[in-house]
């Protein structure tokens, strides 16, 4: 009796979610709606742009008084280390993702992930990616804990009526331009990760420096540029030496002042 009132209540949802295509109200009642099937701890509804920061739609958080993604941290240019937001950049198709299948070999010992994912984000996410013409929708859902093959099995299962309503709604949906102000800041902060250390490293240390902060080991990193991972870390210890550190967190906090941001209270 409790499945099938279960199931009734899926259903109502499902017909709330589906009037609220193109409304207001869409991304929460499709958020709730996915919460019925599988009770995860926080969401995100996200518009990755092709050129530009991303633009936040809907935020859940199942457990408040545990305090909420930071929101402004990640706009101010930390997104630029998320895996999932660089891999949408590089082209990733419509579908569920899981975090491993996105991240970097070592993202889950990157300073990003331990100083701000892991406080943030929790432990494990999987996203729901829709990519269109300009740009990807994304719906994002963290867990304190790692998805069991069951839950991202479930999750699977109504991947395919999720993108749908997805799609339905922007379609339907004008959707609001990023005023010039932070059209302005999206360009100072990809002008931070790409100007990172420069005047200061060569050009080859400046693409390993950002591989680093992504989250990539030195085989990857060798792997993506075509040299070996010794000379990789060759140019690791070149650039710690230039910057004047001796850690993967003291590049994250340079990074982070960048950024400006105070790295004692990100």
């Amino acid at each position: 009796m409790d499945s099938l009132f279960r199931e009734v209540g899926r259903h109502a949802s499902l017909g709330r979610t589906i009037e609220q295509i193109g409304g207001e109200r869409f991304w929460k009642q499709l958020i709730l709606l996915l919460h019925q099937w599988l009770p995860f701890d926080n969401a995100l509804a996200t518009w990755y742009p092709g050129e530009g920061a991303p633009q936040p739609l809907e935020e859940y958080d199942a457990a408040p008084h545990a305090g909420g993604a930071s929101i402004p941290a990640y706009l101010d240019g930390l997104y630029l280390l998320d895996p999932f937001y660089q891999a949408c950049r590089e082209g990733l198709s419509s579908g569920l993702y899981r975090l491993e299948e996105v991240a970097p070999d070592q993202f889950r010992q990157s300073e990003y992930f331990l100083s701000y994912f892991h406080a943030n984000v929790l432990e494990d996410e999987v996203q729901f990616i829709l990519r269109l013409p300009d740009g990807s929708l994304s719906l994002s859902i963290g867990m304190c804990r790692l998805f069991t093959a069951e839950e991202y099995g479930m999750l699977e299962l109504v991947s395919g009526w999720v993108l749908a309503l997805m799609q339905q709604h922007w379609q339907q949906r004008q959707r609001v331009p990023l005023p010039a102000r932070q059209d302005d800041m999206a360009m100072q902060v990809r002008d931070a990760l790409s100007q990172f250390g420069a005047g200061v490293l060569s050009e080859r240390e400046l693409e390993i420096a950002r591989l680093i902060l992504r989250g990539y080991s030195s085989k990857t990193i060798a792997e993506r540029l075509a040299i070996s991972p010794e000379t990789v870390k060759v140019h690791r210890r070149h650039l710690y030496n230039k910057l004047d550190i001796t850690s993967q967190s003291e590049l994250f906090s340079l990074f982070i002042q960048v950024l400006g941001h105070d790295p004692e209270h990100p």
